[in-house]
């Protein structure tokens, strides 16, 4: 069980959510559908030292409004970040709540929901990552991918392979189309089918630009 908010030791937490990054995210997964890590982000982000983790406690009696209100205020911080290296690609930030108690996980995937719209509209993803989270692989609808051994909020730029999360909704989409739209074209040089599938369909949902 997760522990309570006056016995929670935070080396352990950093150091239990530095394996999950090193061990599972930045890893390759035979179920993940594809080449690769779970996330080609995390090694390179590490490396070049554009990885920001922050600790926030919510106390014995969470409430949606507070985890709401955890990710609002992580993207502003994320926003107002002197970040080291040059890469905004490589830019994140994991927000840990280690008190958040298992039965109470279920806040994150509500708030992650709440928020996702102004995320998206700065040009930012926001996932949340949990024991209990039973968000899928885009490839493989089979393989619950986002299990962690800590409650987490991760915020990351959004990618050319954001096309998965960003078709529900035409909005979304729009956001991704201005910024990837060009990897699209007629001379399209990208090799994977699976994506230009995905945006081929969400075009005929939306429609195209004017």
């Amino acid at each position: 069980m997760t522990p309570t908010a006056s016995v929670v030791d935070f080396e352990s937490v950093l150091e239990s959510v530095d394996s999950w990054l090193t061990e599972y995210i930045a890893a390759s997964h035979p179920e993940i559908g594809r080449t690769g890590p779970i996330c080609p982000f995390v090694s390179p982000s590490r490396k070049n030292r554009t990885m920001e983790i922050r600790l926030r406690l919510v106390g014995h009696a969470p409430s949606l409004e507070l985890v709401e209100e955890i990710a609002r205020s992580s993207l502003r911080e994320y926003e107002l970040t002197t970040w080291q290296g040059r890469n905004p690609m490589l830019q994140a930030m994991v927000t840990v709540l280690p008190d958040l108690r298992s039965e109470d996980t279920g806040l994150l995937d509500q708030a992650q929901a709440q928020v996702k719209d102004d995320f998206v509209a700065r040009g930012l993803m926001i996932g949340q990552f949990h024991e209990n989270c039973e968000v899928t692989a885009a490839r493989n609808p089979r393989f619950v991918v986002s299990r962690a051994p800590v409650p987490v909020l991760a915020i990351r730029a959004i990618a050319l392979h954001d096309v998965f999360f960003l078709s529900e909704r035409p909005h979304w989409f729009q956001k991704y189309r201005e910024k990837f739209g060009k990897f699209y074209g007629p001379n399209s040089t990208l090799m994977d089918p699976l994506l230009m599938e995905r945006f081929r369909e969400s075009e005929q949902a939306y429609g195209r630009p004017s």
